[in-house]
């Protein structure tokens, strides 16, 4: 291993130039919120779920909040997570939400800068400590590589229950790369079994820490294997048995949640029989490599997997698997970038070329780096909603050309439209809010949980023709919808059925049906009707 001797002083400025690296990183993300974002369309009606819960109580539910649902129990896998936005969101208002956003996001980016540097450090802790003034280089490969992941990552975090899931995730990286760092003997990797369970009630990315505890399992078995020296034999033997003991107690783990069999339904859907999973409707669904962005990730991440080609034997066995299920995972999905980008970080940070850190320590750079984080600081706190802003301000703030939402539109509806059936027509995107905003009083058509929608409502909504649109929603009875102003779906095949737009702004419209269109409640189509069946 390679050390370098340098001066206490010397070194103190190279600890403090990392830390301010990360925390430039760190104001990326928290900025990323508060300056571009929007709240995620989903949060709405995780909050919409949780108070569900809690008067039905913790279990599977039948929905309330779509007409065009299935009608049978679902499982709101994330309960835990949704009941702690909510309680967020009424204790302290919607501004929490951003701060909660923002949290999180800063959190995650520790985790990854953590791991990064504990993978760098590879002095392990039954060796002899360091002398006075030899440190070990990797600081500026740590910051490198955290950077990486986390512009990997961004993208797809959001005030939402993945996010809190994917904080604890890297944490559980952290932990893991700490103990084999000091040869597979701290008793902190351990943590690693209840932060799985608490994990697996916000998320089904809890099956990841099993999946790569096999992975660096397999990974010990091979470096045994592979052994020529006897005397080493009982340590990798060791090392087998902890890492097979880690794989069963973590998924144990990801069975103690009150939502399991459902848990296991819904993962199976998604991953085999949900239409819109596979189709080009939901951006986070669609490859990481996917626009402008995503060709400027899939460059980072070809560049890294050529630091791994190049110095593979930097990396264990049980990192090579784990990256490579991590690379699988990836290519699935681009919701899966935050996951490869976990596992990416530690691994970047040993493969990268060898970086000084005596950059990190220039007074200069460490001085310019302090000047922007206390201006990014400033510019962050100033532009976070103050007292006086509005929700629908806050919302909106960016017009009506980036996502947003129709606040102006539902405001119209629910002060001049009579819920006779009860029913609204809306589009994906806005399903969740509407739900928050008009659900003591409307249903929603659909919203983004799409495992409780059957197949035919996507083949005849999204994913069909607009003669099956238009057959499909003559048949709904709703009466309103709220539609966005340009490149709606709907519009065209409500117009055509006689609709008529009752109000209409920069970002969305209502458009209410003939007069006398909408049939009785008691003439209502069943579900076979709306589907054809």
């Amino acid at each position: 291993m390679v050390t370098f001797a340098i001066g206490p002083g010397a070194e103190r400025r190279t600890r403090l130039g990392f830390s301010l690296a990360i925390g430039l990183i760190v104001l990326l993300a928290v900025a990323k919120v508060v300056l571009f974002d929007t709240l995620d369309p989903d949060c709405f009606w995780h909050l919409r779920v949780a108070q569900q819960l809690r008067t039905d109580g913790i279990g599977t539910l039948v929905d309330r909040l779509s007409f065009a649902s299935i009608q049978t129990p679902w499982t709101p896998y994330s309960w835990l997570a949704e009941l702690g936005m909510q309680g967020v969101w009424d204790r302290w208002g919607w501004r929490a939400a951003v701060a909660g956003q923002a949290a999180m996001e800063g959190l995650f980016v520790i985790a990854l800068a953590a791991a990064a540097r504990a993978r760098c450090s590879s002095k392990r802790m039954h060796m002899a400590p360091r002398g006075p003034g030899v440190t070990e280089p990797g600081a500026l490969q740590a910051a490198a590589a955290t950077l990486f992941a986390t512009i990997l990552s961004l993208p797809y975090l959001s005030f939402r229950p993945v996010t809190a899931a994917l904080v604890l995730l890297a944490v559980c990286v952290w932990l893991i790369v700490h103990d084999r760092r000091a040869g597979e003997r701290t008793w902190g990797v351990w943590c690693v079994v209840p932060l799985t369970t608490l994990i697996v009630n916000l998320h089904l990315y809890a099956i990841f820490v099993p999946l790569w505890m096999a992975a660096l399992l397999a990974g010990a078995v091979w470096e045994r294997w592979t052994l020529t020296s006897p005397a080493d034999r009982p340590e990798a033997s060791r090392r087998i048995e902890r890492y097979a003991v880690l794989m069963l107690l973590t998924l144990g783990a990801c069975a103690l949640t009150p939502m399991l069999p459902g848990a296991i339904q819904t993962a199976l859907h998604y991953q085999f029989s949900d239409l819109m999973v596979r189709g080009t409707v939901i951006s986070e669904m669609q490859p990481f490599y996917s626009g402008v962005a995503g060709s400027v990730a899939a460059a980072l991440v070809a560049a890294f997997l050529l630091c791994v080609v190049f110095n593979h034997r930097k990396l264990r066995a049980g990192e090579c698997l784990w990256l490579l299920l991590s690379l699988i995972a990836l290519l699935q999905l681009g919701r899966f970038a935050p996951v490869f980008a976990i596992v990416a970080a530690p691994i970047c940070a040993a493969t990268l070329p060898r970086l000084s850190d005596r950059l990190l320590g220039r007074t200069s750079l460490c001085g310019a780096m302090t000047v922007v984080l206390a201006f990014g600081v400033a510019r962050v706190f100033n532009a976070f909603p103050a007292a006086q802003d509005s929700m629908p301000q806050w919302l909106n703030r960016h017009g009506p050309d980036t996502p947003g939402y129709p606040c102006a539109a539902a405001d119209f509806v629910s002060a001049r439209v009579k819920p006779d059936s009860g029913r609204l027509i809306n589009e994906f995107s806005w399903g969740g809010y509407l739900e928050w905003r008009l659900g003591d009083h409307f249903q929603t058509l659909l919203d983004g949980r799409t495992q409780l929608f059957l197949p035919e409502l996507w083949k005849r909504t999204y994913l069909g023709q607009p003669a099956d649109r238009q057959q499909f929603l003559a048949q709904l009875g709703a009466d309103a919808a709220i539609l966005p102003t340009h490149n709606s779906i709907f519009h065209d095949a409500l117009l055509q059925l006689g609709w008529k737009t009752a109000y209409r702004d920069d970002r969305a419209e209502v458009m209410l049906p003939p007069s006398g269109a909408a049939p009785k409640p008691a003439d209502w189509p069943s579900a076979s009707i709306f589907f054809g069946e």
